[in-house]
């Protein structure tokens, strides 16, 4: 999977029997969108009462600088009915044959069972298309990884069984590990205790989050930021041993700095076969707060 590759550009621009769709959250970058023909739907931000498009009318440094000198609060929700149902019209309209979407888990967003409600939809307009939902039961560029294997698949002239079937494979083969800056948003978002949030900001805990079976969870806690950054990639170093080829992606909300010294770490004790950086996603930045530093990861 090479991300500058265009080897497939060709095949892309003649057509394709399966059109890939995926949502903002995925985080793909906007080049390798282009490449492939990915199909991206924003998630929506709230921010006193301004409705924002997920990286459409909202930056995340934007977000995350609001966060640190405003205060304020925001709320995201998934896309809609009809951005669904447009979105995946759109596809047909344009030729496909089959339309997969590579969802957001399901235990994070409503956004799967609305995807789900207008693949039905659209297949009664369409009835001799297929529309399917794969929940990916990952986030971030986890989730993006796979929908870019998905479509290097589709890319390729493959049928829907066989993009499917990558897919499928490519959840089984990524990941990500993260740490935070502070507990407090957590604690805002009532997804930790009062008690939980003041202890860990006394001792100066730093938890390691991943995410597992659909749902964000903490796989280890350290104390101090230079121990969380070496947390990360030992984990990551675990989850990847023994593969072949290797590619990471930064995770980062507004912390350059610990961006650049995670990034030293993990191009000297990983060696990845390929290595980009992609801003934190701001539909999950608002519960987890500026400051988050992360790996996704992806092997062959």
């Amino acid at each position: 999977m090479d991300f500058t590759d265009n080897s497939q550009k060709a095949i892309t621009d003649s057509g394709r029997n399966v059109a890939i769709v995926t949502d903002s959250v995925a985080q793909v970058p906007a080049e390798v969108v282009r490449q492939l023909d990915i199909t991206v739907i924003p998630f929506t931000v709230s921010i006193d009462g301004q409705l924002y498009l997920d990286g459409i009318d909202l930056a995340p440094q934007e977000l995350y600088r609001r966060m640190r000198l405003e205060n304020v609060m925001p709320t995201t929700t998934a896309a809609s009915l009809g951005q669904y149902q447009q979105a995946f019209e759109a596809c047909l309209h344009a030729g496909a044959q089959a339309v997969l979407y590579v969802s957001l888990s399901s235990k994070l967003s409503s956004g799967y069972s609305t995807a789900c409600h207008a693949a039905k939809m659209v297949q009664k307009e369409f009835p001799d298309r297929i529309v399917e939902v794969l929940d990916s039961q990952l986030a971030t560029i986890s989730q993006g990884f796979v929908a870019i294997a998905t479509a290097r698949a589709a890319a390729q002239g493959k049928p829907l069984a066989k993009v499917r079937q990558a897919a499928k494979e490519a959840k089984q083969r990524v990941g990500f590990a993260a740490t935070l800056e502070t507990l407090e948003y957590l604690a805002r978002g009532g997804r930790i205790g009062k008690a939980a949030y003041m202890l860990g900001s006394l001792i100066k805990i730093n938890p390691i989050l991943s995410i597992k079976e659909g749902e964000v969870m903490p796989v280890r806690q350290v104390r101090g930021e230079n121990n969380a950054l070496q947390a990360i990639v030992d984990y990551v170093a675990h989850r990847v041993e023994g593969n072949r080829l290797l590619y990471l992606s930064i995770m980062e909300a507004d912390a350059p700095e610990q961006a650049a010294r995670l990034q030293e770490l993990a191009l000297q004790q990983l060696q990845p076969t390929e290595f980009f950086h992609t801003e934190f996603t701001p539909v999950m930045g608002v519960h987890t707060g500026p400051g988050l530093i992360g790996l996704g990861y992806y092997y062959e």
